[in-house]
């Protein structure tokens, strides 16, 4: 049995029921009684079904009792993320009908546990946890909340302790590497941390907020000396996110200053703040920025990568030949440098020019741009919306020699301009992608899921689209995609469940007759995706 607690007067009930997971050989029938702990933790799909006998008996009460329940909202966690190796007391701030409630997370080395107090998480990360983003859902047998960021890290860390909008109140860093969880909470708020730099000293200072917790946080950093003048600042390096690399010139105390202003520009020009306004503030030493595996480089990992010398392809006839597939590592080393490329294109054939240096933590403002053979730009491109990398899709007019141009938008350079590019040939291929990673279906009615297909360089095959990992019970046609019909851009899945489900899912797809791997729909920030059926 578990119990649950549902409705105002918060009766309490038990539930027999059945517990099955999937797992590559199919549903398996668990004891709930021996495996309750489970619950609380799971990376596979779970699908609650009460027995017949149990329907008959609950009728009346528990049943209605359960369809009564709202479902769980999750606004909030915080703080949002630990150090690896320890536990860590988390608040969830949402609403919670039920409580405790149930926890799922996209790795087990982070296990959650729920104190009496709503509201209260614990969770125990293991040593060995990845640094990085992970994610945590929270839900019961009535409903799902949206899924949070959580984000883990090797250095020590801690909560900012409030008031600390003041130099005489700022927060004192004992030692660094540290980290701190902070929320800006209300319009106006400022937080300060203290730290003692040696001579010579260097310290990275990062906030992580728009990026990594998506929140709606526009941050700003500053250092500030002992007599509280800015000595230091950034606004925007990782996205809109933060980060300033300083080296002490004197020994002496310095602060960290964290504002922010919000994403989306409102009428005010004050410093603003609410309960959402979560960050981390990370600090570290040493030669390089501190770079979290999240800001990691997002090409495929390859043995062949050319590295480009200083200065040693600036000029055009010095370009660096190169081999499609390409990966190339380099750097804008000195003001109104200019880095070249040299590639043979055919005609008609489609060519993808990526350059990533913002996301890896670069100061470097990048424009690409392709170049004739004579010199002339046929195609120039600098931010792709609100990314600060360009990523370049270009068709060569005819067979010949070309020149990619990489420079900084602002003619700046120096030892922390560099860069990642990755040059290919575009071939026939297909991505998919859906607004929303949580998929709500009442049980015996229909619920439809937009998928949109983006079909890349005149991709023309027929697409298979599938809801996989469902559970018995749970059905969704294939639906396919084709070309020059009103599928070819958009197709709409259909889900209807007989059961109630509890789990994660994947929309594939995969091209018909291909042996291919097949592709994954994605949506926004690699979000696992949910099903949630219940009962009206």
């Amino acid at each position: 049995m578990f119990l649950q607690r549902y409705g105002k007067a918060r009766t309490r009930f038990s539930l027999p029921c059945f517990v099955r997971k999937i797992s590559g050989t199919g549903f398996q029938p668990v004891d709930v009684k021996s495996q309750a702990g489970s619950l609380y933790h799971n990376e596979e799909p779970i699908v609650i079904f009460r027995s017949m006998l149990s329907c008959a008996v609950l009728a009346a009460s528990s049943v209605g009792a359960l369809h009564a329940a709202e479902k769980p909202e999750l606004t909030r966690i915080f703080p949002a993320g630990g150090q690896a190796g320890t536990v860590v007391d988390v608040e969830a701030t949402g609403k919670f009908p039920v409580w405790p409630i149930q926890a799922w997370s996209d790795t087990d080395s982070i296990r959650w546990s729920f104190e009496e107090k709503s509201g209260k998480l614990k969770a125990n990360i293991d040593a060995s946890a990845k640094s990085g983003r992970h994610w945590l859902r929270l839900y019961h047998p009535n409903g799902a909340t949206s899924v949070r960021p959580f984000l883990v890290s090797n250095a020590a860390e801690q909560i900012e302790v409030e008031p600390n909008n003041r130099i005489a109140d700022a927060n004192a860093i004992a030692s660094i590497p540290f980290c701190y969880h902070g929320a800006l909470s209300k319009r106006g708020d400022v937080d300060l941390f203290s730290t003692v730099l040696s001579a010579g000293q260097r310290l990275v200072a990062t906030v992580d907020s728009s990026q990594l917790l998506r929140t709606p946080v526009d941050a700003s950093l500053q250092l500030l000396d002992s007599r509280g003048f800015v000595v230091a600042e950034n606004l925007d390096h990782f996205g809109l996110d933060p980060c300033l690399d300083f080296i002490a010139p004197r020994e002496s105390k310095y602060f960290v200053r964290v504002f922010g202003f919000p994403t989306t520009p409102d009428s005010t020009i004050a410093f603003g703040g609410g309960a959402d306004w979560i960050y981390r503030l990370r600090l570290q030493p040493g030669d390089e920025p501190l770079r979290d595996p999240a800001h990691s480089s997002p090409f495929p990992a390859q043995s062949n990568i050319l590295t480009m010398e200083p200065d040693s392809a600036a000029l055009r006839d010095d370009a660096l030949s190169i081999e499609l597939p390409a990966h190339v590592r380099g750097s804008i080393s000195h003001t109104g440098q200019q880095s070249f490329l040299r590639f043979r294109a055919v005609a008609g054939q489609q060519y993808r020019v990526q350059l990533i240096a913002r996301e890896l933590g670069s100061e470097l403002d990048a424009t690409v741009a392709i170049l004739d053979s004579q010199g002339k730009q046929l195609t120039k491109q600098d931010d792709v919306g609100n990314d600060r990398d360009p990523d370049l899709k270009w068709k060569a007019p005819t067979d010949g020699e070309y020149f990619i141009e990489v420079k900084d938008f602002h003619q700046a350079g120096g030892p922390g301009f560099g860069f990642e590019l990755m040059v290919q040939v575009l071939v026939p291929d297909f991505q998919l992608s859906i607004p929303s990673d949580l998929v709500q279906v009442s049980i015996g009615k229909e619920t439809e899921i937009q998928v949109k297909l983006d079909r890349e360089s005149d991709f023309k095959g027929e697409i298979c689209v599938s809801l996989e990992g469902i559970p018995e019970g749970v059905d969704c046609p294939v639906v396919k995609s084709i070309h020059g019909s009103d599928t070819e851009k958009k197709i709409t899945l259909r889900v209807k469940s007989t059961v109630p489900v509890q789990g994660p899912v994947r929309i594939s797809a995969k091209a018909a007759g291909s042996s291919e791997a097949v592709r994954l729909a994605t949506t926004g920030d690699e979000k696992p995706i949910w099903l949630s059926s219940v009962a009206e």
